[in-house]
């Protein structure tokens, strides 16, 4: 048997919230930051008004409702572990 080893990794939200319906989550930064290389290509499609709302994120679309969902300004960072066993090669 394999020793098992404790290996830790941060987890990354964004807050983000709907103007419209008042919903709001927590979204996984690696969803977000999949929008904002998207974002690269499309900036000319944003309104000066939108781009005043968004604060440099990505404007989703709110689960509820169907509007935008802004990012709120807020983000968190919480540290997480589990164990795993130890291999000769780590995939990352």
């Amino acid at each position: 048997m394999r020793p098992l080893v404790r290996r830790t990794y941060i987890e990354k939200e964004y807050k983000y919230h709907c103007l419209s319906c008042k919903y709001w989550e927590w979204a996984p930064a690696d969803v977000v930051d999949e929008f904002a290389d998207m974002d690269d290509f499309c900036e000319e499609e944003y309104s000066k008004d939108d781009n005043s709302k968004r604060m440099g994120m990505p404007i989703m679309v709110c689960p509820s409702c169907d509007a935008d969902l802004y990012y709120a300004g807020e983000k968190k960072e919480e540290e997480h572990s589990c164990l795993e066993t130890q291999d000769d090669c780590t995939p990352f």
